[in-house]
């Protein structure tokens, strides 16, 4: 029988949690996850503070790469615009590098819908039609933290097919 995106068991995923409480909701653990959490309550004032002014963010699932607070900050306000919940499996960072991996838990509003078009999102059909539907996505945060403390560099994994094979 052949598997399929829609077929996967979400619950299957175990958590690898490297630093005791790192995965526990609001952790401050790492930079990211305090990060995650600040965009997750609306807190850009706090999200803002983890990352250097030069950020390098790269959207890999996009290709594309968003440089400097100028352009990370409007992407993030956008992201977080609609109610999310991370559920985090791995968050580990050791001198000056880490790694986020987490289940972001949304629901398809219009603020989505508005982020993925400007992401040119490949829809599978008419994205009007998902308002109101939950979905989960797999993310995984690979970022580099500067003397400072502050996060430089990032690269963001997503997993959209997942998400596709979710709405109906």
């Amino acid at each position: 029988m052949e598997m399929k995106a829609g077929d996967l068991n979400f619950e299957t995923v175990k958590p690898i949690d490297l630093n005791n409480d790192a995965l526990k909701p609001g952790s401050k653990a790492t930079p990211l996850s305090t990060f995650i959490w600040a965009v997750a309550s609306g807190d850009i004032v706090t999200a803002e503070a983890q990352i250097a002014d030069d950020i390098e963010w790269g959207l890999m699932p996009y290709n594309k790469v968003l440089k400097g607070k100028g352009e990370v900050l409007p992407w993030l306000k956008a992201a977080g615009s609609d109610q999310k919940t991370p559920m985090p499996i791995t968050n580990f960072a050791n001198g000056d590098c880490g790694v986020f991996e987490y289940w972001n838990i949304g629901t398809v509003s219009e603020e989505v819908i508005k982020l993925g078009n400007e992401q040119k999102w490949p829809w599978p059909k008419n994205p009007k039609s998902f308002l109101g539907q939950q979905y989960r996505v797999a993310q995984c945060f690979v970022y580099h933290i500067n003397p400072e403390g502050k996060i430089d560099f990032m690269r963001q994994y997503m997993d959209t097919g997942t998400v596709w094979a979710q709405l109906k």
